[in-house]
């Protein structure tokens, strides 16, 4: 996962790169960047899966582990770019009552 740098105009909010797909080879690399990411002072974090076409159970957790990092640190978390097939996992996993979530 690649962390973009706030710009001036959106100087509280972290956007976190999904890097490709969330799967169990990727995970746990990209919980490590995403947890650096979160280092950085923020008010909002965007989880952006544009790049992910694929989100196995490990991918879910990383989520999860994801969104209630943000919570303890009350920061603001969503995720961005969900692909409809994407969006129809997430469903099923009632994520979009926990954190809001834009398709693509």
């Amino acid at each position: 996962m690649v962390a973009q740098t706030p710009g001036q105009a959106d100087s509280n909010c972290i956007r976190i790169a999904s890097g490709g797909n969330l799967v169990a080879s990727t995970v746990e690399e990209r919980r490590k960047a995403a947890m650096e990411a979160l280092t950085v002072p923020c008010t909002e974090a965007v989880l952006d899966l544009a790049t992910a076409e694929v989100v196995d159970s490990l991918g879910i957790t990383l989520i999860l582990g994801l969104f209630k990092t943000c919570q303890q640190r009350r920061i603001t978390f969503r995720v961005e770019g969900a692909s409809p097939d994407l969006m129809r996992v997430f469903k099923l996993f009632s994520l979009p009552k926990l954190f809001p979530i834009q398709e693509r």
